[in-house]
């Protein structure tokens, strides 16, 4: 009897397994928003990795400038922005995803707010950089490569259907 569990247990650990990698790599869903991009598709490209930070005074954090230099510098996005094109779910935004911003200019401005010149990039679209993480947590069994439709606030779904999506 001990031993016929332990087989139920190592088959059910490898089903779980099994499904976890077909939906993450394999699957593609059907509500398809954005699909990812890798950084050595990017190249000829003038971008910026950045992540969302919610800062006094700033929104985003560059981790990668636009000569390819590592950074951790605070900075502003004008123009294209994910997070005022889509309504994405709270989870989704706290995930810690990274996006690619394409840089028209990179100017110097001061900010009354913070007393301080400050980075501003005026940017012409966005993506996201692959790998897609869905949820802070439960990110098992979402899918790599795409933002869906399932990442959007249920208040934005009605519209996103009317557009086609």
């Amino acid at each position: 009897m001990k031993n016929k569990l332990i087989v139920f247990i190592i088959i059910l650990f490898i089903l779980i397994l099994g499904v976890s990698f077909y939906m993450r790599n394999i699957y593609t869903p059907i509500a398809i928003i954005k699909t990812a991009v890798k950084e050595s598709s990017l190249s000829g490209e003038s971008y910026i990795l950045c992540q969302r930070a919610r800062t006094t005074g700033f929104d985003w954090r560059v981790i990668q400038n636009e000569y390819g230099d590592i950074v951790n510098e605070l900075c502003n996005v004008i123009g294209s922005n994910p997070f005022a094109e889509l309504l994405l779910r709270h989870e989704f935004v706290m995930a810690q995803n990274t996006f690619v911003f394409y840089v028209e200019e990179k100017t110097m401005k001061y900010s009354e707010v913070t007393n301080q010149e400050e980075i501003e990039y005026i940017v012409t679209g966005w993506d996201i950089l692959y790998p897609v993480k869905h949820d802070v947590i439960f990110n098992f069994f979402s899918p790599k490569g795409y933002i869906t439709k399932n990442d959007l606030s249920p208040s934005k779904t009605p519209s996103m259907e009317i557009s086609g999506i």
